[in-house]
């Protein structure tokens, strides 16, 4: 498809999973409105936040912005069943299922229940909306109907509301809105920076996403997954500085993949530990030959969250348009529902 002739998108992209994307800077400003849970926290040792997947990724990203901000509690995410074996009474467990369905997240508050820690809901409903009233547990309730991994900010704000990690939203949803202008279907490849990634990353090659621990950390996974699910491919991802212990090493001879791997980079020169910032350039001096093309992603914005968002939705804005680079729908995602539906069988 010529992603300069966006009056073709509809032919690929009937639901226009696009345009959910485009209008990322006004979802979280919703999502600003209807949070409306601000959490006492005393007598609290620390947070498990829980979920799978596109629900999965408010976790990632409120661990990433309390650790950058200074949050005074641990925040864990986990991803599974249960919970992890010292959540108690003095622990908060924040459940994040978009459909309020998902049987891992529903496994995870059960058990934080049944240990007596502290429970809070983002959902759109179902079973985990019915368990957290059942409970009385707070729950904040969002807007259903679409899909988990373009539905961030509906999932993300209202954990950040609550954990009083919002003083920032103001300047990142004008820089969301921004950067969706700069990258909006209208604006040609050539000025497009979302277009542009879209380009390398249809080019045959498979996507490998480094980032720093932390902020560029959360934005090279969301890359893999985005591109997983909306584009198809397989790709693959990995932080500094543990990549610089093992993955390097792997690429430092010549094989059938030398060719065949496509490197992006996301940075945040305003949060990278100065070694890092040093370590990325001699790991791309080491390794870059064994990559087909290399991109570097630079976070816009002052504050940590800001910094993040804008990386993400790049991410996701890439991911999408890869999708419709390569003629493929951004919407369905078969084998996870034949995955569910063996799941339900069994």
């Amino acid at each position: 498809m010529n992603l300069d002739a966006p009056g073709s998108y509809r032919a690929v992209d009937p639901a226009d999973a696009l345009a959910d994307v485009e209008a990322t800077a006004e979802q979280w400003t919703r999502a600003r409105g209807l949070a409306g849970v601000r959490l006492d926290l005393a007598g609290v040792d620390h947070v498990v936040i829980t979920g799978m997947g596109g629900s999965g990724i408010a976790g990632d990203v409120t661990a990433a912005v309390a650790a950058e901000a200074g949050f005074p509690l641990p925040v864990v995410v986990h991803k599974g069943y249960g919970v992890p074996p010292f959540v108690g009474p003095r622990s908060l467990v924040v459940a994040c299922s978009y459909s309020g369905g998902t049987e891992e997240t529903l496994s995870a508050a059960e058990a934080a229940l049944d240990r007596g820690a502290r429970l809070f809901a983002v959902t759109s409903g179902g079973a985990l909306a019915d368990r957290a009233a059942a409970a009385g547990t707070p729950v904040v309730r969002i807007p259903g109907g679409g899909m988990p991994r373009h539905g961030l900010g509906w999932l993300a704000v209202p954990v950040l509301v609550a954990l009083g990690l919002d003083a920032d939203l103001d300047e990142t949803v004008e820089v969301q809105g921004e950067l969706a202008a700069a990258a909006a279907r209208d604006v040609p490849s050539a000025e497009n920076p979302a277009k542009q990634l879209a380009l390398r990353l249809a080019s045959g090659s498979v996507p490998v996403a480094w980032g720093a621990r932390g902020i560029g950390q959360v934005a090279a996974y969301r890359l893999k997954c985005q591109l997983n699910e909306n584009a198809k491919v397989p790709a693959f991802w990995a932080e500094l500085p543990e990549l610089d212990h093992n993955e390097i090493v792997g690429l430092q001879e010549p094989s059938p993949l030398a060719g065949n791997l496509g490197l992006v980079l996301f940075r945040d020169p305003a949060g990278e530990h100065p070694r890092v910032a040093t370590r990325f350039q001699v790991t791309e001096d080491l390794v870059g030959p064994r990559f087909a093309w290399m991109a570097e992603v630079a976070a816009r914005g002052r504050s940590p969250l800001a910094r993040l968002a804008s990386l993400l939705l790049l991410a996701d804005l890439g991911s999408v348009y890869t999708a419709l680079e390569l003629g493929h729908d951004p919407t369905p995602i078969p084998s996870i529902d034949r995955l569910k539906r063996a799941l339900a069988d069994g």
